[in-house]
């Protein structure tokens, strides 16, 4: 009975050894390998993010590499010119300050001393000038509201100031972002964006009223109309080929002389 009994317990202990060397194996096994449920949802996932992003096909997502980022830049003059503010009380104050224009937005931007910057709201002041010390080049703006450019009516902008007497020429110094083209049959292979001139000229009356011209000898004529024949005339006598605005300032100069 005794034997009977012992070889009961030892083949119990046989058995107990040999599940445990298999459960080891089976955890050994499954370390190795992800678990079945996660790796379901990275490919339900992966699928779902190409999916929305319309790109690729099955569970690799692409791109379109050939993007270049942006060229050019939004600003007047790219870094930071010493200028003045004129503000809606008259007044210049006596300091200058570090100014730069963004030609895209049409917000003025001033460096503090700290080294940040912020927006000069345009209903703080009626006028600001830029200095390029290093051109001796003054450059004065005037604020406009309401402008009738090419686009539609801009609510607050500054023109700068070309010529100043009886009359005024403006220019509207402004820039807009062409978009990259590159995708599809027909694209012009262009893979950046990019800041584009789209400045217009104004010439401003005694009257104080605004007339958009371009840099062509009837654009001009047509705005100086009650002195036109006058007008014409000194055009076709100075041989003026409005290529650049010093022509268009030129004309100004002799319309108020007369």
């Amino acid at each position: 009975m005794k034997k009977v009994i012992f070889f009961i317990i030892l083949l119990s202990s046989k058995v107990l050894a040999q599940n445990k060397t298999e459960e080891k194996k089976q955890s050994n096994t499954n370390n190795n390998q992800p678990d079945v449920s996660i790796q379901s949802a990275m490919i339900y996932n992966s699928l779902q993010k190409n999916e929305e992003m319309g790109g690729g096909t099955g569970v690799v997502r692409t791109y379109d590499l050939r993007y270049e980022g942006m060229q050019g830049t939004p600003y007047f003059i790219d870094e930071w010119l010493t200028g003045t503010l004129l503000f809606i009380n008259g007044s210049t104050g006596t300091k200058t300050h570090l100014l730069k224009y963004n030609t895209h937005t049409k917000e003025l931007m001033m460096k503090r001393p700290q080294g940040d910057s912020i927006i000069i709201f345009p209903n703080q002041i009626t006028a600001f000038t830029i200095n390029d010390a290093a051109k001796s080049i003054n450059y004065p703006f005037v604020k406009v509201e309401n402008l009738k450019a090419d686009g539609g009516t801009v609510p607050v902008c500054f023109l700068m100031v070309l010529y100043k007497n009886k009359s005024s020429l403006l220019k509207y110094v402004s820039k807009n972002v062409l978009k990259a083209n590159y995708q599809g049959g027909y694209s012009s292979d262009r893979r950046y964006d990019s800041y584009i001139d789209n400045s217009q000229y104004f010439i401003r009356k005694a009257d104080n009223s605004l007339v958009k011209v371009r840099l062509k000898k009837g654009s001009v004529i047509d705005a100086l109309e009650d002195k036109k024949a006058q007008v014409e005339e000194y055009i076709k006598k100075e041989n003026l080929s409005f290529k650049n605005d010093i022509d268009i300032a030129k004309v100004l100069a002799f319309y108020d002389s007369l």
